[in-house]
């Protein structure tokens, strides 16, 4: 079954090549689902519905706008802060969120230093990966390959670069409730960047794929890993989609949210 499934994925893959206009798309679809009834969201944003109305939520790689709907349908901020330094993509937040005053949009990435570094954006044919963007061209070009996309063929991919600023998540004073970073393997350059915050607020983490050094680094701020299975949150459990950061109070509090739902 399971290999029925991958190769279905590699020949979709192939075939959505032939039309970019399906990504926009599907994402307009998700969003629109997340937002009237909560389809299409990871299970890791349903919990912050255990803490809602938080203050600040904070997104780091805003993308098409998936966790921004997430965020504000689970945990309810008062303001929401999106990091998207993907020209074409933060000029789309803005333009999705235009009417919404408690989302800002800021067209930076964040790392452990200020400055400028370029944003590697693969794209197959005409079809833009825009959510393998990396600052690593490594990380934006590696996923893409024979084992994922059928009939792959390496001139047909091209990397598509951006000059960006860099900011520290510290140079932004602000105080939140909830990060969510997917930076597609910069996440530990983040937290790096951040720790005076995330040391100073204790927000819940929702990351992809953390490091064992953001693991390392979560704890040196109070922060303990954690993985939902079920109604269960697991300690030092990394082996999911997302990995959860919590406090002993506020894992306290979306455990006793766990229990009373059953």
């Amino acid at each position: 079954m399971a290999n029925w499934v991958n190769e279905a994925k590699r020949q979709l893959r192939d075939l959505q090549t032939y039309a970019p206009f399906v990504r926009p798309a599907k994402f307009g679809l998700y969003n629109l689902g997340t937002r009237h009834a909560g389809l299409f969201v990871e299970p890791e944003f349903k919990l912050l519905a255990a803490l809602a109305p938080v203050g600040l939520a904070i997104d780091v790689g805003g993308n098409w706008g998936q966790s921004v709907h997430a965020l504000m349908r689970y945990a309810r901020p008062r303001q929401l802060i999106t990091f998207e330094p993907n020209p074409v993509l933060g000029a789309a937040l803005e333009r999705s969120f235009a009417g919404d005053a408690r989302v800002s949009v800021r067209r930076v990435a964040l790392s452990d230093t200020a400055g400028e570094m370029v944003l590697h954006v693969p794209r197959y044919r005409q079809f833009v990966y825009d959510g393998l963007a990396s600052l690593d061209r490594t990380a934006a070009v590696e996923w893409l390959d024979a084992s994922r996309m059928a009939r792959f063929d390496p001139a047909k991919l091209a990397i598509e670069i951006y000059t960006v600023a860099i900011e520290t998540l510290d140079s932004h004073a602000l105080a939140p409730d909830v990060i969510k970073i997917d930076v597609q393997g910069f996440e530990e350059e983040v937290a790096k960047g951040g720790m005076e915050t995330i040391s100073a607020h204790q927000p819940v983490m929702i990351v992809e794929a953390p490091t064992t050094g953001f693991v390392d680094l979560a704890a040196s701020a109070g922060l303990s890993a954690y993985r939902l299975i079920g109604q269960r949150l697991v300690p030092g459990d990394l082996g999911g989609n997302n990995t959860l950061f919590l406090s002993d109070e506020r894992r306290a509090a979306i455990e006793s949210w766990l229990n009373v739902r059953g």
